[in-house]
């Protein structure tokens, strides 16, 4: 039998549905969105979940499959030009900077799966591979973009405030400065629709597909360490009695979704607990176990301290 007339039995069909299900993302980027079942090992009509991936068609196709599109071609009379130079130097430029060290374990990544990686950023481990010039433009053109979403957030009638009395970003330090945050902003007035204040406002930027995703199946569902974040920022800057305004700015096309998230008292709790249970271990030296059974895992091999965590 030939793959497009086992894919088209019922038999697959059916396996193929209760897989995805089963899985319910993508084991190489995590996307929840066009999933599809590849097949490591072909067994007609006897495979076992071991002998399958669950993959994105995006993944799939062109991960493993390799299909290209028409920008994916190959150039073959491309030459160095001006841009690439340019580029060059600007990216120079990024990767050449400083990164500020933290002494403090952030707010923001405390819904990380993986408590080790935690301890890595804690102790501000070197990352397997730096970030490239790519990656801290994106990084900068989201802070930016964030900047625009607050002024139009503001001119739709918000008192929208990101700063304090000194000017300094919202935020705080809690277990001895070892674990902080910083907020992108209080809502302290608005429409009455919208009310009552203050609510805590937190915004994000996302390319299309993610977007989405984030619009479909809200942040709960679509992305946890955003979810749990807004919680811990909650009940850290007492801001627990209102749901949250959550923002998320398309940045292919501009769209905005904005979700009201209201306060979990029991994830807040559960992330609270485990920070300083991290920051107990760290203080101690002790390294704290792997969450995932081997560094093939797709989150061992996207972490920033995989090739670290498993072979140093």
């Amino acid at each position: 039998m030939n793959l497009s007339n086992y894919y088209a039995t019922t038999h697959w069909r059916q396996k193929s549905k209760e897989f995805r299900e089963l899985v319910g993302k993508c084991e190489q980027c995590g996307s929840t969105l066009k999933l599809q079942v590849h097949h490591k090992r072909y067994r007609f009509f006897r495979e076992k979940d071991s002998d399958l991936s669950c993959l994105c068609d995006t993944c799939h196709l062109q991960g493993i499959h390799k299909q290209k599109g028409e920008l994916d071609m190959l150039d073959f009379n491309h030459q160095i030009n001006q841009s690439d130079r340019i580029n060059h130097l600007i990216d120079e430029a990024l990767t050449g900077r400083p990164e500020r060290p933290r002494d403090y374990l952030g707010g923001s990544r405390l819904g990380g799966e993986c408590a080790r990686a935690l301890q890595y950023e804690f102790f501000n481990t070197p990352r397997d591979r730096p970030f490239e010039g790519r990656t801290l433009r994106i990084f900068s053109i989201g802070h930016v973009v964030e900047d625009l979403a607050a002024e139009w957030i503001r001119m739709a009638g918000f008192d929208l405030r990101v700063k304090d009395k000194e000017g300094r970003q919202f935020g705080f330090s809690v277990a001895g400065g070892k674990i902080s945050g910083h907020i992108d902003g209080v809502i302290v007035g608005g429409p009455d629709e919208f009310g009552p204040y203050p609510r805590l406002w937190e915004c994000k930027t996302a390319n299309a597909k993610k977007w989405r995703e984030f619009e479909k199946n809200k942040v709960k569902k679509a992305n946890w360490i955003y979810y749990v974040q807004v919680q811990i920022y909650m009940a850290y800057m007492d801001l627990a009695d209102r749901p949250a305004l959550w923002t998320c700015v398309n940045k292919d096309d501009s769209s905005l979704y904005h979700e009201n998230i209201p306060f979990d008292q029991s994830v807040a709790q559960d992330a609270s607990d485990r920070a300083v249970r991290i920051i107990q271990a760290c203080m101690a030296g002790e390294l704290l176990p792997r969450e995932y059974p081997s560094a093939d895992f797709y989150q061992c091999k996207w972490c920033a301290w995989g090739d670290k965590c498993w072979h140093d």
